[in-house]
């Protein structure tokens, strides 16, 4: 099965996006267009939209929630930093140095990371219940 993303472009698209996204291997499957309506209402069908919960995307048959492995990296990665003692504004730098993006391809800010914490402490149990964990935890230099 093949890895798909889904890119919200916020500004114009260039030239360099595509050259970029092509060197890490994407292939351009999709285009879609959307004209702003006079009245800068949203749709009605985005209003009562929800996102996936973060770890999960919709399946390719729409038919249910899949887990999106990117995303559970991520949630992983600020796991073992808050079991360690990092507060959110370190966690967000290092996300940002790493070049680690939000799912609107944005740079973290502490708020996106303090938004995931409810998040965190739902998914804890499958996160510890992972094979690698005892091994990961083991490495981790909690902060005194």
């Amino acid at each position: 099965m093949a890895d798909r993303i889904r890119d919200i472009i916020a500004g114009p698209l260039t030239f360099d996006y595509f050259r970029q996204r092509t060197a890490k291997g994407w292939i351009v499957v999709a285009v879609e267009w959307r004209k702003p309506s006079a009245v800068d209402e949203p749709l009605a069908e985005e209003a009562d939209s929800q996102e996936p919960p973060y770890g999960q995307r919709i399946s390719l048959d729409c038919g249910h929630l899949v887990e999106d492995k990117l995303e559970v990296d991520m949630l992983l990665f600020i796991y073992e930093r808050v079991v360690s003692g990092w507060r959110p504004v370190e966690i967000a730098a290092e996300m940002n140095q790493r070049g680690y993006r939000t799912r609107r391809q944005l740079p973290w800010t502490p708020a996106e990371v303090f938004d995931l914490l409810p998040r965190l402490i739902e998914l804890s149990p499958k996160l510890q219940g992972r094979p690698d964990w005892p091994s990961r935890r083991a490495k981790l230099t909690v902060i005194a």
